[in-house]
């Protein structure tokens, strides 16, 4: 395929780590566990270089864990890991803007976000004119979203 994606490697990479030897059933093995934003390029297991939105996934059979770029976990795993990057980079550059629904339900999933949280996010999500509390409240859960976020390079937590 073009722009650098390998699939057969992926596949390859991927069926080696799985106890399932067809890909179909090997996929549903795979689950995407973190995210994790590199100052430096690296490699994906497809071959595509420089990737620095990179996926941590886990097999949930094996135990095997690994690292694959955003594109190949949206086409592996059919996660729109894509956009819970964009959701990361808008509270990066701002955080008192609103994280995207993809974002807020990922990290609701992975427990970072508590459930009254995630309702706060979800009431507020398109709102542009919060109270002063309100606003307080979302730039306090963007900065611990952020200081969670796995960051490698340059400058890692």
């Amino acid at each position: 395929m073009s722009d650098g994606y390998n699939f057969r490697q992926l596949k390859a990479a991927i069926l080696a780590m799985s106890k399932a030897t067809d890909w179909e059933t090997a996929r549903k093995e795979w689950a995407l566990v973190d995210i994790i934003e590199a100052d430096e390029p690296e490699t994906c297991l497809c071959g595509h270089f420089p990737i620095v939105e990179i996926c941590a996934i886990h097999n949930r059979v094996t135990g095997h864990s690994t690292e694959v770029g955003n594109v190949c976990v949206k086409r592996f795993l059919g996660v729109r890991s894509d956009l819970i990057f964009t959701g990361i980079k808008r509270i990066r550059k701002d955080p008192t803007k609103s994280l995207n629904a993809d974002s807020i339900a990922f990290f609701r999933q992975r427990g970072l976000i508590n459930d009254w949280e995630y309702g706060f996010l979800q009431d507020t999500m398109k709102k542009r004119n919060l109270s002063l509390k309100q606003m307080g409240t979302r730039k306090r859960i963007n900065l611990k979203v952020l200081g969670a976020v796995s960051r490698r390079g340059l400058q890692a937590n």
